[in-house]
């Protein structure tokens, strides 16, 4: 999917940005095959392939509820954006003080710095809470989109988020002239 920006501001924006369960499936199956091998490679099972063994379980039942949901997961109009997988509403474009990208082991996420970030994390369910601990030793913050398999090139979308986040501070500048 491509992204394109739009300097035409009488033509409203609304992106959906979907999931690619299929890739996902074919990660899950690639890394039980790298578990398999790493078993027979070193003769026993070590405390971190327990670990990753009983990750795999958590991650393909997210797989299947991905394949099964057809609907966007990422949605990004006039009024913000809306990561379904965050679990917190739409974050408002004036909201957002700063946008930049970080990349982990291949995936990139888009990190978001809200001027009432507090706010937005009280409305994620505890679950989602609890892995904001483990991103930050990677500098990853809370609140980001996770631009992995999803049908949009990351840095494109990147670009349009920055874009729209700049608009808005923009037309916050000339309401308060």
């Amino acid at each position: 999917m491509d992204v394109t920006i739009s300097d035409d501001s009488r033509e409203p924006l609304h992106l959906e940005v979907r999931n690619q369960p299929k890739q996902i499936m074919l990660t899950l199956v690639l890394i039980i095959v790298g578990l398999v091998a790493l078993y027979f490679y070193i003769g026993r099972m070590t405390f971190w392939i327990w670990v990753l063994a009983a990750a795999v379980p958590i991650v393909a039942i997210q797989a299947l509820k991905q394949m099964f949901d057809r609907g966007p997961c990422l949605i990004i109009n006039e009024e913000g954006i809306f990561d379904k997988r965050l679990k917190m509403g739409t974050i408002h474009w004036s909201d957002i003080k700063r946008v930049y990208m970080r990349a982990v082991a291949g995936a990139y996420f888009i990190c978001l710095d809200l001027s009432n970030s507090a706010q937005y994390l009280s409305r994620q369910p505890a679950h989602l809470r609890i892995s904001g601990p483990v991103w930050r030793l990677y500098d990853i913050p809370p609140i980001n989109i996770k631009v992995a398999y999803m049908d949009a090139n990351p840095d494109e979308l990147f670009e349009l988020i920055m874009s729209k986040v700049e608009g808005s501070r923009s037309e916050e500048v000339t309401a308060r002239i």
